[in-house]
């Protein structure tokens, strides 16, 4: 049976099942569906390490929003090597054989360092620096690997240049639900916000959210809500929307709104969340740095958040769950991974001749 290892921030058994958490599963499911006994190597023993900060560390993070360089975990050698980390990409490319490495770009730091950085003076000078950096980086670590997974569409424009590997988009897969239960959305009194408030880009994001549109969204009737992990710190904003803190039913907090807002201008790659709400048959509406994660056919469900203000507003179409299946999956997940893996198989014999 061949073998695979797949390197994330986490293991399988602590994985959060949200973001990336969510990818490096979806990794893990596909490559063990495609027959290679597949291992999940984590950097971090548990969530809650990087949540242990000393005041030094804080203030690190705080100049210097992103990580620089980090060690490959100790593992057996194996067939696959997908690795899902950057800062752990230059000592994989060092180490392991090109023919057997993937890098997956979840997001790319170079973006993550610069739209991070602009959420304090303090910390847009390291964000900036860094994001040159990674810029650097990016260009030369994209020609280790024998192929470059993307998250995010418009992230594979890294691999435009000549000599690199062929960039693929494989967005990260959500699990379709029945959309006939939601219904036909012909007025709009209730948006929502669903996420993890422990994760900064979040709570950068619906802060600017909140300073630039909450005002008129309260003078036009239109109720606001807020869900997930740590979304009670929203209380001590002055907002007046109702927090509904971490929710058992995703299902349940989709059928309370309308239309879902994903007004995220930090961070990478695709946002998940975008996804989900398509998932349940939602209209969407984000910023373009949300519609950049998705292919021009995709981006077109895509709602600007300034529609929402709109009499009446401009509600977004929602693709039929077909559609969805076909391109959001984990068996579209598995499916084009498939396709990369018979692809570098290609490749490699080509090169051996």
């Amino acid at each position: 049976m061949p073998t695979a290892n797949i390197v994330y921030w986490y293991g399988s058994s602590k994985m959060p099942r949200d973001g990336g958490g969510l990818r490096a599963l979806a990794w893990q499911d596909a490559l063990t569906a495609l027959g290679f006994n597949t291992t999940v190597h984590p950097l971090r023993a548990t969530a809650t390490d990087a949540k242990a900060q000393t005041p030094l560390r804080t203030l690190k993070k705080k100049l210097i929003p992103m990580p620089l360089t980090g060690a490959l975990p100790s593992m057996m050698p194996a067939d696959l090597n997908v690795v899902t980390v950057p800062s752990v990409f230059d000592s994989a490319a060092r180490i392991l054989p090109r023919e057997s490495l993937i890098f997956d770009w979840m997001d790319l730091w170079s973006v993550n360092a610069r739209t991070m950085g602009r959420a304090s003076i303090m910390s847009r000078p390291g964000g900036i620096c860094q994001s040159l950096f990674w810029e650097i980086q990016q260009r030369r670590l994209v020609r280790s690997p024998i192929a470059n997974v993307f998250a995010g569409f418009a992230d594979t424009r890294l691999t435009d240049s000549a000599g690199v590997s062929t960039g693929h988009w494989i967005p990260t897969p959500i699990t379709p639900v029945s959309f006939s239960a939601q219904g036909e959305r012909k007025t709009l009194r209730t948006v929502g916000f669903i996420g993890n408030f422990d994760y900064p880009p979040n709570v950068m994001s619906l802060r600017k959210f909140f300073r630039d549109f909450a005002g008129e969204f309260i003078q036009k009737g239109i109720a606001i809500k807020v869900a997930g992990f740590g979304s009670e710190v929203v209380k001590g904003w002055g907002i007046p929307v109702e927090v509904l803190g971490r929710v058992d039913s995703l299902g349940d907090f989709y059928r309370q709104i309308d239309a879902a807002i994903v007004p995220i201008d930090h961070g990478g790659g695709i946002k998940a969340k975008a996804v989900e709400a398509m998932a349940y048959g939602v209209p969407v509406f984000g910023t373009a740095h949300v519609a950049n994660g998705f292919s021009p056919r995709w981006s077109s469900f895509i709602g600007r958040i300034e529609d929402l203000l709109q009499q009446p507003p401009q509600l977004p179409a929602v693709p039929s769950t077909e559609d969805f299946e076909l391109q959001f999956s984990q068996r579209a997940f598995t499916e084009s991974v498939r396709a990369m893996l018979t692809n570098i198989r290609s490749i490699t014999a080509s090169s051996t001749l």
